[in-house]
């Protein structure tokens, strides 16, 4: 009886080690960051996570480096993005009232309301990356083609640079072509610059 207990301790010594390491790979892949080495194009597919860490989608994201310091991003490709699903990014903060206001095939869900007022920029601030142009409307929408985004390097000189992309995903309903149901978590990117 005594060897039954000493397995059985065994056993969950070894079911807590998994467990903390599938924790740790959980974490890992909410945490993360996108090493970019220039000038080469580079695609990531980049996972998206709410707030609470719950996996939302995969976002491919396109990366390259003109020689005029111009960082180009293309935000999605040729397939449609799962679930009925599509990704938003801002070039401009908007309240989430104006937003609603403007565009009346957009709804947001009421946790999303409850926890945001306005919606960011897709690029954080940062001082040596910057947004090249605005978006036509203020936002752009990936379903299925890809959306570029132009980004200036303002010091190329340095080895690397650190910057965050924000995104939102909204999905459809009857009602509605477009509701918001996530805030995404930022995406770290390190571009580093040879």
């Amino acid at each position: 009886m005594d060897s039954f207990y000493a397995e059985l301790n065994k056993m969950k010594h070894i079911f807590a080690v998994i467990l903390i390491l599938f924790s740790s790979c959980m974490w890992m892949t909410a945490q993360e960051k996108i090493m970019l080495n220039s000038p080469n194009r580079q695609l990531v597919e980049t996972h998206l996570y709410d707030e609470e860490d719950n996996f939302l989608l995969t976002l491919p994201l396109t990366f390259s480096i003109t020689d005029k310091n111009v960082l180009i991003m293309m935000a999605g490709n040729d397939l449609r993005l799962t679930g009925e699903q599509t990704v938003w990014m801002f070039s401009e903060e908007i309240n989430l009232s104006d937003l609603l206001k403007n565009n009346h095939n957009v709804s947001v869900s009421k946790i999303l309301k409850q926890q945001n007022t306005k919606f960011h920029t897709v690029l954080m601030p940062n001082r040596n990356i910057t947004l090249r142009r605005e978006f036509d409307d203020g936002y752009e929408i990936i379903k299925k083609n890809a959306k570029p985004v132009f980004f200036n390097i303002s010091n190329p000189s340095s080895d690397s640079q650190t910057f965050y992309l924000q995104f939102y995903v909204a999905k459809s309903d009857g009602k509605y072509p477009y509701i918001f149901i996530s805030k995404c978590k930022p995406i770290e990117i390190e571009l580093i610059i040879k």
